[in-house]
């Protein structure tokens, strides 16, 4: 070597080689320990990213051993020390180097000998790579358990994957909202959306998003649909109805021919026509004045809503008696009625289409709900035997008489038509056979039966008014009471112990005829 500094720099780099396995050893046991501690963590507390938290150990340790490496490495004096030591130099290197300041004879001789041992002896088996066997034992046993962790089955997987699903099926339920706002929205020109509606939209869209399962998602759309019931008014069926006999009367005259064609289009243009007819009234001879206010008497007689009613009733009074001026007012005010009608439509149609994505919302809330009950309650049952189940077991039989029903026993007690009823218990469970007779009087096939039914709630059950020779039965669109009947089957089934899911399908059936 020629100089002191290059032995220095040659001893830095066998160093350098020899650590270099040490520390990555090092990096591997705290890899393999960060990522075992993170699988066996995981399948204590649910978390989705586990596989890239447990790879993200590996960097992150390569990074903190290399950091150690660097600033562990040693100075000259320490690399010459330890030179000395693994290669029998007596310390000539370290006191050589040590006063190679000195400018002496002694001094000179010293680093002269020093390096010219330097040169026979090899300055990198100084420091030759060794592992530590115990490291490697270590790190053998911690990558075995990191293996094991990660192949054995995860029981937290069931849960990310319900999680999962409970996730998509919220966000399938809060896009079918947003999509029925958003189509309110864009029928804005043509149609002016409700702000009461798109505000009840958007706050269920938002709870239905932030809910922490579908079952608590759920619970949001039985009193969103509630508030959107509050926007619809239970005169609008009789409105649109008097609208109607009023357009079918109109277009039976030549005078309100057009005003009756509008009117069936929409309440809207019927209003635009009727304004346009008040106008014209002193024009009409004297047989279409006479017409037009038999007509609206007709309309006004067969007007289901009160209000519509009187104003008819004084157009066509007024008309008849030559009151022009009244007629008009009288038409002018029925033609406000009408937009009124046409906007409680409008209004009516949006709460529709709000309710429908709302229970098709709720549908799949629901499914997913039941799912998640189901995969609960077969995890809690999962070990039991198939015996343990029901110790009653029910019996049935059939009636042998053609002129009655059929009778059944269960555990012995017996009901049905004329007939013998017997019945054997099941293979499972603790119940013994039963059997069973019934008694009653059996219908003719051709006798026609009479199932009275159930009052609503709310209402008074009156006997119906006799009716005289030739008088017809008076008729009531069901669109006046579906609503009524439909909130006493959701109060049944809401005292009734039936799952959710059919009460489901009760409150979709009425919700159906109402939209229809």
């Amino acid at each position: 070597m020629s100089s002191l500094e290059a032995v220095v720099a040659a001893l830095r780099r066998s160093d350098a080689r020899s650590s270099v396995p040490r520390f990555f050893v090092h990096a591997a046991v705290g890899a393999g320990i960060w990522v075992g501690a993170v699988l066996l963590i995981t399948r204590l507390v649910p978390f989705e990213r586990r596989l890239q938290l447990a790879l993200l150990g590996v960097p992150v340790m390569l990074a903190v051993a290399a950091t150690a490496w660097l600033a562990s490495r040693p100075g000259p004096g320490v690399l010459m020390s330890l030179a000395d030591q693994s290669l029998g130099l007596k310390e000539r290197l370290s006191t050589a180097w040590e006063r190679r300041a000195s400018s002496g004879l002694m001094d000179d001789l010293q680093r002269l000998d020093a390096l010219q041992h330097a040169k026979r002896a090899r300055l990198a088996r100084a420091f030759p790579m060794r592992v530590n066997r115990r490291e490697v034992g270590v790190l053998a046993m911690v990558a075995v358990a990191a293996l094991l962790l990660a192949i054995l089955p995860n029981p937290m997987d069931r849960l990310l994957a319900q999680q999962r699903a409970d996730a998509a099926s919220q966000a399938a339920a809060a896009n079918a909202v947003h999509a029925v706002e958003a189509k309110i929205a864009a029928n804005a020109t043509t149609v002016p959306p409700d702000p009461k509606v798109q505000k009840i939209l958007g706050a269920t869209e938002k709870q239905i998003r932030q809910a922490p399962d579908p079952r608590q998602a759920l619970q949001a759309i039985s009193p969103a649909e509630q508030q959107l019931l509050q926007l619809s008014d239970p005169q609008t069926p009789a409105r649109t109805s008097t609208a109607q006999n009023l357009a079918n009367s109109l277009s039976a005259t030549k005078a309100g021919k057009a005003a009756g064609q509008a009117l069936t289009a929409s309440p809207a243009k019927g209003a635009q026509a009727l304004r346009e007819l008040a106008s014209q009234l002193q024009s009409l001879s004297p047989q279409e004045r006479a017409q037009l206010a038999q007509a609206l008497a007709t309309a006004a007689q067969h007007a289901q809503d009160p209000a519509m009613a009187a104003s008819l009733s004084r157009a066509s009074s007024a008309l008849a008696a030559g009151d022009y001026a009244a007629a008009a007012a009288a038409l002018s005010d029925m033609a406000s009625q009408l937009d009124s009608l046409q906007a409680q439509q409008n209004t009516d149609a949006q709460v529709a289409a709000a309710i429908n994505s709302l229970e098709a919302a709720r549908q799949g809330l629901a499914a997913q709900a039941d799912r998640d009950a189901a995969a609960a309650s077969g995890g809690a049952g999962a070990g039991a035997s198939p015996g343990a189940g029901a110790g009653a077991s029910p019996g049935a039989g059939a009636g042998a008489s053609p002129g009655a029903g059929a009778g059944n026993a269960n555990g012995g007690n017996g009901t049905g038509g004329t007939g013998n009823g017997t019945g054997s218990g099941g293979s499972s469970g603790h119940g013994n056979s039963g059997s069973g007779t019934g008694s009653g009087t059996g219908s003719k096939p051709s006798e026609k039966l009479f199932v009275p039914g159930q009052p609503v709630p709310g209402q008074f059950e009156n006997d119906p008014t006799p009716l005289g020779p030739g008088q017809d039965v008076p008729l009531t669109p069901y669109t006046q009471v579906v609503q009524a009947y439909g909130k006493a089957a959701l109060d049944a089934t809401d005292q009734s112990l039936i799952p959710g899911s059919e009460r489901d399908l009760v409150r979709e059936y009425f919700s159906t005829l109402g939209a229809s």
